[in-house]
């Protein structure tokens, strides 16, 4: 089964901005490991507002990247599953609103980040990671989408290990679950772009039945043949 080969440079630049924030978080952990007293460059708006900025631009680039790669892997992620396609539009809902939080800092570094804006940034946020791994077990049995359903998964793994960190050491960070979850996502829609549209776990399987009976009967035609000839 053949996918749409246009939609696949979307989700591979999501994956490459997926990286780029990883990055970013990698380097907020061993910031604030080695410096628990201070913050990053990236965030300190007075003495770096373009750094600020940039981390903005690399936010807000994977987030509109997601959700639109999710809308065009729709069909090909849905399998005709309801579930999944509310849960996936859902997910949209969130990165679109994440881009759009976002886009203030690049506006506005100083932007006052605080009361409404703090809320509603936890709400998507808290939606962003719980929406994953509901989406990750719908499609944990699609072996197409095996590697990306168990990395959007990983946070219920990562979520107690980050508060046990949190506990003993100076290496919690909530990033952890945004690097799997947004690598998950990217993954999930290169993946998609390998599979037809439509195409569910049933629709997969009566296509491998199919395929095991063509090889069948392929493998059936040169012993007819070498019967006909004994005979002879």
């Amino acid at each position: 089964m053949k996918g749409n080969p246009i939609m696949k440079p979307l989700p591979l630049a999501a994956l490459v901005a997926a990286a780029m924030l990883s990055t970013v978080i990698v380097l907020d952990v061993l910031w604030n490991a080695y410096n628990p007293d201070l913050i990053g460059p990236w965030l300190d708006v007075v003495a770096h507002p373009q750094l600020v900025r940039f981390v903005g631009v690399v936010h807000s680039a994977l987030y509109v990247l997601l959700a639109v790669a999710l809308i065009q892997s729709g069909r090909s992620i849905d399998g005709g599953r309801r579930f999944v396609t509310v849960t996936r539009w859902i997910l949209v809902g969130c990165y679109g609103l994440f881009a759009i939080m976002y886009a203030a800092l690049l506006v506005d570094p100083g932007f006052n980040t605080s009361g409404v804006y703090a809320v509603a940034v936890t709400v998507v946020f808290a939606g962003s990671l719980l929406l994953p791994i509901a989406l990750g077990f719908a499609l944990l049995r699609r072996r197409v989408f095996r590697v990306p359903a168990l990395l959007l998964i990983a946070p219920l793994v990562l979520l107690p290990l980050t508060l046990l960190l949190e506990a003993l050491t100076s290496w919690a960070h909530p990033g952890y679950l945004e690097i799997v979850v947004n690598v998950g996502l990217a993954l999930l829609c290169i993946a998609a772009s390998t599979v037809e549209p439509g195409a569910g776990p049933a629709r997969s399987a009566e296509f491998a039945r199919s395929e095991e009976s063509r090889e069948s009967a392929a493998r059936a035609v040169p012993s007819t043949d070498r019967e006909s000839a004994g005979s002879a």
